[in-house]
C-alpha cells in the first residue's frame, strides 16, 4: 500500500509537536516504554476500525483484516494493513493483493491463456480473474476509510501516553 499515504503533520498541533520534541529529550527507557504502550493500546483499536470497514468477503478479510499493526517511533505512529509477506492458501501474499483489495480493479478484465486437454489438444481459455474484487475507488474501500476515522484517535492516544508516562516518571511511579 505504498502508493498513497494518509498522514497528519505534527506541526499542525501544538500537542503533537511537543510530543515529538519531548520524546527526543527524555531517557531512552522511557522512549521505549512509550512506543510499546502506544503500539499495544493502538493495535486493537486499529484492528477493530478496519474490521468495521471490511466489505465482508473472505479474500478481503484475509488480506486486509488479519495483518493490522500499529508501529510507534519517536517521530510518528504508523498504521499498516496488508503488509504481510507470509503466503496464503492459494500461494499469494497479502502484500501482493492488498492494493487490488483496497482500491479495487477492473472487474471486466479478461485473462487469456492456453491449456491442454487430456487428449493433447490445446485451447484458449478466457477467464474473468478480477471479478471477485471491488470496483475501482481512488479513495479506497477499507483501510483508507478506517484510517480517516482512527488517525485523530491514535494521535490523541500517542500524546496522552507520552504525557502520562513522563508525569509518572517525574512522580517516581515508573522506573
Amino acid at each position: 500500500m505504498a502508493t498513497s499515504l494518509l498522514s497528519i503533520s505534527t506541526k499542525s498541533s501544538e500537542a503533537l509537536d511537543a510530543t515529538v520534541k519531548g520524546l527526543q529529550l527524555i531517557d531512552k527507557s522511557l522512549q521505549t516504554q512509550i512506543r510499546r504502550a502506544t503500539s499495544k493500546m493502538g493495535t486493537p483499536e486499529w484492528q477493530a476500525e478496519v474490521a468495521e470497514h471490511l466489505a465482508g468477503n473472505d479474500l478481503q478479510s484475509a488480506v486486509l483484516g488479519s495483518s493490522n499493526k500499529v508501529q510507534a517511533s519517536n517521530q510518528n505512529v504508523m498504521l499498516s494493513s496488508g503488509a504481510s509477506t507470509r503466503r496464503m492458501r492459494g500461494g499469494a501474499t497479502p502484500a501482493d493483493l492488498a492494493h487490488s483489495e483496497e482500491f479495487g480493479s477492473n472487474r471486466n478484465r479478461v485473462t487469456a491463456y492456453r491449456r491442454r486437454s487430456r487428449k493433447g489438444r490445446t485451447a484458449e481459455v478466457l477467464r474473468h480473474t478480477t471479478h471477485q474484487l471491488m470496483p475501482p475507488s481512488r479513495s479506497g474501500w477499507t483501510v483508507f476509510q478506517a484510517a480517516r476515522v482512527i488517525i485523530p484517535r491514535i494521535a490523541q492516544l500517542w500524546v496522552q501516553t507520552t504525557m502520562r508516562t513522563i508525569y509518572e516518571a517525574v512522580e517516581g511511579k515508573v522506573s
